[in-house]
């Protein structure tokens, strides 16, 4: 089974390099032009989806309706593949939060998998278990070749985690741009799941051995 993740046609905070995360952003003229030219690609390249699982917001949503138009698939929102949510980062740009150097954004960076962002935001570890649950609902009810219209942060999170790197090294080594296709086959996003549900699990032992060590004090 191959699951094609693709990243959301242009908006215009994409042009203006403005933090999107969950704010939700149309896509712009050349946005639906990528979304339609990403579609003639799916089809030249003979990729064929029952369903398009995408992300609720406008972006990704209008991504996938031209995608699946063309390949005569079936539409199916998810709402774990939304984007990343990073708070009051919102409507910024990297530029100026690195210039500001704020002490949430020192400790964001030196932990960027734990550290949430401000106001209310996610760090990269939310993001994967949430798009590793995503990933399993999809694989327990399909049988074949699945299309995922998502995000950027979505993609290279669940890349990252696969390739077992440091997230400081996330936007450097699987950088994603607007409407790219990336391949995944299932036994490492299967793999994936696993080795996150055991680090969980090793995690709560560790707790629960600390627990019983403070009592015993």
């Amino acid at each position: 089974m191959k699951l094609y993740f693709v990243r959301h046609g242009e908006t215009e905070w994409n042009v203006k390099k403005k933090i999107q995360g969950k704010t939700d952003i149309p896509l712009n003229e050349n946005g639906i032009r990528q979304a339609k030219e990403l579609a003639c690609q799916l089809v030249e390249e003979d990729i064929s989806v029952k369903h398009v699982y995408h992300s609720p917001q406008l972006r990704a949503a209008e991504t996938a309706r031209i995608a699946a138009e063309a390949l005569h698939a079936t539409c199916i929102p998810l709402d774990g593949l939304v984007e990343m949510n990073l708070g009051s980062w919102e409507g910024s740009n990297w530029r100026v939060i690195e210039r500001e150097n704020s002490p949430e954004y020192q400790e964001w960076r030196k932990d960027r998998r734990y550290v949430r962002t401000p106001g209310g935001g996610e760090c990269y570890n939310d993001v994967v278990k949430r798009t590793l649950d995503a990933m399993e609902y999809i694989m327990k009810r399909e049988n074949g070749d699945v299309l995922i219209v998502t995000h950027s942060a979505i993609i290279m999170a669940l890349r990252c985690y696969i390739a077992g790197l440091p997230f400081d090294e996330m936007v450097r080594k699987f950088k994603t741009r607007n409407a790219e296709v990336v391949m995944i086959e299932s036994f490492k996003i299967i793999d994936a799941i696993a080795r996150f549900k055991k680090r969980k699990i090793n995690k709560s032992q560790q707790k629960c051995r600390n627990c019983c060590t403070e009592r015993r004090k």
